[in-house]
């Protein structure tokens, strides 16, 4: 079956008018929750590039994980030793994009739960994290660095913005076309738009949360701000102004082997 045809099926199946599918994925309500599950294929691909299959085998199971539980986006299995390896795929933040005074240039990585946890879930969760409820109330929408293993981003997400209609548009500005013309060369922006996208690192879960020295909690509330396990909701990639070389932990996905290995 063509992806024409899944198309229309899917279209058959749901009750949706074809001829307007497309007007209702642009929808803005809609479009982020697509470009995010979208990019969870876009990272599988990759990773059955850049793996050899030899070696590892990269899946996708398709889940309904229950609140409160945590679904893999994509799993990485070394062959041999038979580990899994979980890889959370998350884009960059809408607009997080900035150059600092001291020349670096920023971007935030959106990592929240898509659902926070309710009273009755944090009563149930806590005693299984080994956590008090109170502390769970209050981190009620991140992660915490055991809920998967590694978080894979494209800095794409962060030079889009929302223009007059409410619509997702690509739209960096002075110096994010400055960056993007240093990290990737310059071309059209159609390429441009593309190449960002593209444009994928990995970091570890562990690097990620507090706790790790490299960052602290901002919830007012916390009172473990230096070592409370909880990953914020938009860690940073930090660019090297000269390098253009990540300084805080990611690496390009094309380097994610040597990462998979040191795992296992």
């Amino acid at each position: 079956m063509t992806w024409q045809d899944n198309i229309q099926a899917f279209c058959s199946q749901y009750n949706i008018p074809i001829e307007h599918l497309a007007d209702t994925l642009k929808e803005p309500k809609v479009v982020p929750m697509i470009r995010g599950k979208a990019f969870e294929f876009t990272v599988l691909e990759r990773l059955r590039v850049i793996l050899p299959e030899d070696t590892w085998t990269v899946q996708k199971d398709i889940m309904n994980a229950q609140l409160g539980t945590h679904d893999e986006d994509v799993t990485i299995m070394n062959n041999l030793s038979e580990r899994r390896i979980s890889v959370e795929c998350k884009l960059a933040g809408k607009g997080r994009f900035k150059k600092l005074a001291n020349g670096n240039y920023y971007i935030n990585v959106k990592c929240m739960r898509s659902r926070t946890l309710g009273a009755a879930m944090i009563e149930r969760l806590a005693p299984q994290l080994g956590i008090s409820t109170e502390v769970l109330g209050i981190h009620n929408d991140q992660y915490r660095s055991t809920d998967f293993d590694l978080v894979v981003t494209s800095i794409g997400n962060a030079f889009y913005e929302t223009d007059e209609d409410g619509l997702f548009i690509w739209a960096p500005d002075e110096d994010g076309e400055e960056f993007l013309g240093l990290l990737l060369g310059y071309h059209n922006n159609n390429e441009l738009q593309q190449l960002a996208f593209n444009k994928m690192y990995v970091n570890t879960s562990a690097n990620l949360s507090v706790g790790n020295g490299m960052q602290t909690c901002v919830r007012r509330k916390c009172t473990n701000q230096n070592n409370c396990g909880f990953i914020p909701n938009y860690p940073p990639i930090v660019f090297n102004g000269d390098t253009l070389q990540p300084i805080n932990g990611w690496i390009p996905i094309e380097s994610i082997q040597d990462l998979l290995l040191n795992m296992l």
